[in-house]
């Protein structure tokens, strides 16, 4: 199989992972609102779906984004920007795994917070700090490539994911939905730019 599409398919089930494991942990969480609650929260210490939804969907989930960001990057290394972008990308793929290896407190709370608390708003907040870089300098490899949707997408996806920072940061309601919009932003567009590794006109540097 060629690397760029190599690439794309790690990132297709990587996301899918995730998804998979924010449904399925809503679905066995009691109580649970997609709505007002973090996704985090599934796999919070002390939480029913804990465990599970850490190690067997964070964990996996993020090493294989981060892996496709890094087959992506070496397919495209002769252009030094869009290897920048997939290392920030890749860079929000380890956060997530990071978020399972490091988990919040039960429901995320922050009144006594401990140090894998601390850990995870860390690496979490570096992660969609990264990915904001990443995708609005993914605009820029988007125009190399001659895809003027795909620049637009870049400009609606990093204003969707700085105000999603922002709302999570403040603890904006609804607040689940803010954190969604963010990640879905972030997956929407690294799908898209992935989707040209796959057609080798459209790769930058292959």
């Amino acid at each position: 199989m060629p690397a760029g599409r190599l690439a794309f398919l790690l990132l297709v089930v990587g996301n899918l992972i995730q998804v998979l494991t924010i449904m399925i942990g809503g679905a066995l969480y009691p109580g649970y609102d997609h709505s007002r609650q973090y996704i985090s929260e599934l796999g919070a210490t002390g939480a029913v779906t804990g465990p599970a939804v850490s190690w067997l969907g964070f964990v996996p989930s993020g090493v294989i984004i981060s892996a496709g960001c890094l087959i992506a990057a070496w397919v495209s290394r002769r252009n030094g920007l869009a290897v920048a972008v997939w290392l920030l990308l890749g860079w929000y793929g380890l956060s997530l795994s990071a978020a399972g290896v490091y988990p919040c407190e039960f429901e995320c709370s922050r009144a006594a917070p401990s140090l894998n608390a601390l850990m995870h708003d860390l690496f979490g907040g570096s992660g969609y700090l990264t990915a904001i870089v990443g995708l609005a300098l993914g605009g820029f490899v988007a125009a190399a490539q001659g895809r003027p949707g795909l620049v637009l997408l870049s400009i609606v996806c990093t204003v969707v994911t700085a105000l999603g920072f922002g709302g999570v940061i403040a603890e904006a309601e609804p607040a689940g939905l803010i954190q969604r919009g963010l990640e879905g932003a972030i997956m929407v567009f690294t799908l898209s730019l992935g989707w040209g590794l796959t057609r080798p006109a459209m790769a930058v540097g292959s």
